[in-house]
């Protein structure tokens, strides 16, 4: 089977049809047959609507005279977001899913081969292996991931279109196409869709963490051992383009493949997946932070600090056993940081590359004996209005912040046991720049010396 997308999709944020079919509207609960579209509306916000015309023995619609609406023998829940209004033909409506995703064909049980999903906003990639894709005369370079866990199989592709969309989202925003993947069994062998959403949902989450915002797989497609769609879910992708400060590099795609496996081996455990989800949620709405979307980086500050305590919460009381909870309530936030920091090898000492911070541990009135101290002293004086630093520390905001960012993000690679190289986001200053993690540099060191 070729991967490609399973839509028509136009430039960026142009709507996207989904389906032109029957659909059976109950009106104060008598049903009408209509034709209607089903399509993905980009702008202003993302959502998938159904919109059709009733027919004139329908009578005066209001927004809530349309009790249900059902395709292809599936209901879905929705409701009226636009009042009515009438046209030769009928009174048109439009139709809002209730909750996404939406089951739009078959059921939990069905049975697959695979899944071809849509990824909207995601960086551009260099892959880890390429292919050529002609059209016309010109020729197309197409790059490749291959992400692998316990006999899964999941591509992720470019797109002849992907370079143009990219460049088109940096300068008007929005919402495009910009890369497709495929989930599926190694020895080609058949799953239920239950098993693929709690993929789909895995990999939410670990493409999220990579690009340091909202990147979830979109409209998946299941297949069966005769190309048959035999399984839609219709979704909307999540927040508008925007190119955030992350540990991934884009042009270090390895990175994803070596993370993999040890992000789904904890994903896999019911408590560490839980953690994963609460930790990985607040890391992204901290990093947005600084995009000035939504919250500033006083708040990210706060949310970073909790998931980083709820980490270390999951990592040194319910993972390693170093202390109980009793005894870890008792801690002080900076007491509970070094001992996660310390026990996964990651240095807690404020870096160099964030000298002002450095300036400002070393006053008299202040010092700040190391990283953990410093950000969680700047923390409190935000949280708590007694604080005797409260509005003096300002300046120290932004490195503070980012710093915390850093270090959740090193703690979480190396929960995951994983010992590739990353984006320093302290000193980072273009893509393609990386580094060991800070656990493989002490190895080397150590190595060097015997």
């Amino acid at each position: 089977m070729i991967l490609q997308p399973c839509y028509n999709f136009p430039k960026p944020n142009g709507n996207i049809v989904l389906a032109q079919t029957k659909a059976s509207v109950a009106v104060r609960g008598k049903p009408h047959e209509v034709d209607a579209e089903v399509r993905l509306r980009l702008l202003p916000s993302p959502r998938i609507e159904i919109e059709g015309a009733l027919p004139e023995s329908s009578g005066f619609l209001q927004l809530d005279s349309v009790d249900n609406i059902i395709i292809e023998g599936k209901d879905i829940p929705g409701f009226m977001i636009r009042a009515p209004f009438s046209r030769p033909g009928g009174s048109r409506f439009v139709w809002s899913l209730r909750h996404e995703p939406t089951i739009a064909c078959g059921t939990s049980e069905t049975e697959m081969v695979c899944v071809v999903f849509h990824l909207f906003n995601y960086e551009g990639l260099f892959g880890t292996r390429r292919s050529v894709e002609h059209v016309g005369n010109a020729h197309h370079a197409i790059f490749h991931i291959d992400l692998k866990f316990d006999g899964w199989n999941i591509e992720l592709k470019s797109m002849v279109t992907t370079s143009d969309t990219i460049k088109s989202l940096r300068e008007m925003g929005g919402f495009g196409l910009t890369h497709i993947g495929c989930l599926k069994k190694e020895d080609g062998s058949s799953f239920d869709a239950k098993t693929a959403e709690k993929m789909l949902t895995a990999l939410r989450y670990f493409l999220s963490f990579s690009k340091g915002m909202w990147c979830n797989p979109c409209l998946a497609v299941g297949f069966d051992d005769k190309e048959k769609r035999v399984w839609k879910s219709w979704s909307s992708p999540q927040g508008h383009w925007a190119s955030p400060i992350s540990w991934f590099d884009p042009h270090h795609c390895e990175q994803l493949v070596n993370l993999f496996p040890g992000f789904m081996t904890k994903w896999k455990n019911k408590n560490w997946r839980e953690a994963l989800r609460e930790v990985i949620y607040w890391y992204l709405s901290s990093n947005c932070s600084a995009l000035g979307l939504g919250i500033g980086i006083d708040a990210g500050i706060i949310l970073t600090q909790a998931a980083i305590e709820r980490l270390s919460f999951e990592y040194v009381v319910r993972h390693k056993r170093l202390i109980e909870e009793g005894g870890f309530k008792d801690l002080r936030a900076s007491d509970k940081f070094r001992i996660l920091f310390s026990s996964l090898d990651i240095p807690i000492d404020i870096p160099s590359s964030l000298p002002e911070l450095q300036k400002l541990a070393k006053q008299k009135q202040i010092k700040w004996i190391d990283a953990p101290h410093a950000i969680t002293e700047i923390r409190n004086s935000l949280v708590h209005p007694e604080h005797k630093r409260r509005g003096q520390i300002s300046g120290a905001f932004s490195p503070a912040w980012n710093l915390g960012q850093l270090y959740l993000e090193l703690a979480l690679l190396r929960i995951c046991e994983y010992s590739g190289t990353y984006g320093n986001r302290l000193i980072q200053r273009w893509v393609g720049s990386v580094e060991p993690v800070p656990w493989k540099k002490r190895r080397l060191a150590a190595t060097e010396r015997m």
